[in-house]
This record gives structure tokens, sequence and C-alpha cells, in this order.
């Protein structure tokens, strides 16, 4: 069995070793967080009239400069992404 896997980036594919494409899959799932993140908090900010969208992006970048928030993202994306690909392993060899 092969230590490489085929990463899809865009329409390209690229063969990349497995450890490297779990750890590209979990920085893409903590952007992801960071996005929702920056929307509720932004879109707090706007709704209940509390300085609008810059405010908004001003708490969200204090929010996501605190090394507990960041790490917390990253261990929960890191996990996420090591659980399904090792379930995904166990259902191929059933």
């Amino acid at each position: 069995m092969s230590d490489r896997t085929q990463l899809a980036i865009g329409r390209n594919s690229i063969s990349v070793p497995r450890l490297t494409k779990r750890f590209v899959e979990a920085a893409i799932t903590t952007a992801l967080t960071s996005v929702v993140a920056f929307v509720i908090l932004v879109l707090n900010n706007v709704l209940t009239n509390r300085g609008g969208w810059m405010e908004g992006f001003s708490v969200w970048q204090s929010f996501m400069r605190q090394p507990a928030i960041l790490g917390t993202m990253l261990l929960t994306s890191l996990v996420a992404v090591l659980f399904l690909a090792w379930q995904r392993d166990r259902e191929t060899k059933r």
C-alpha cells in the first residue's frame, strides 16, 4: 500500500504524502472555522448597533489573536480530519 495520496486543489491533483494531506485538510477546516467566526462576530456588531462593520472586524481580530482560540480551532480540526480518515480507511478494509 502506498503512503501517498492525491490532494485535489481546484482542477489539479497533486500526489502528496498522506500526512501532508491531513495537515492541509486541517488547515483548510481551521480557515473555514475562522471565516464562520468572522461572519458571526461582524453580523452581531452590525445587527446590534455596536459600531458597524469595522468594529466587528476589530472584534474578530482580537478574538482570533487569542492563542487559546487558535489552539482549540487547530486541535478540533486536526482531530476531526484524522478521525474521518481513520473511519474511511476502516470502511475500505472491510
